[in-house]
């Protein structure tokens, strides 16, 4: 699947659900489900290697803790 196809998916689906375009992309969740590998494991190792981060002060700026569940 190329970026473009991806894209255009993502927009739809987000159109379909109606969220406003500011309130949800993509670079949301990246972030997220590296949050969401960091608390299933207990290990933000898994995170950074998830994300493909080679520190982890990177994952733990891009982790989002306090986000909570995409509705």
């Amino acid at each position: 699947m190329s970026v473009a196809v991806l894209r255009g998916r993502f927009d739809l689906a987000r159109e379909a659900a109606g969220v406003e375009k500011s309130a949800l992309q993509m670079r949301d969740l990246h972030a997220k489900a590296g949050t969401d590998k960091a608390e299933s494991s207990g290990d933000i190792l898994q995170a950074r290697d998830q994300l493909g981060h080679t520190i982890v002060v990177m994952t733990s700026l891009a982790n989002k803790v306090n986000c909570g569940p995409i509705q």
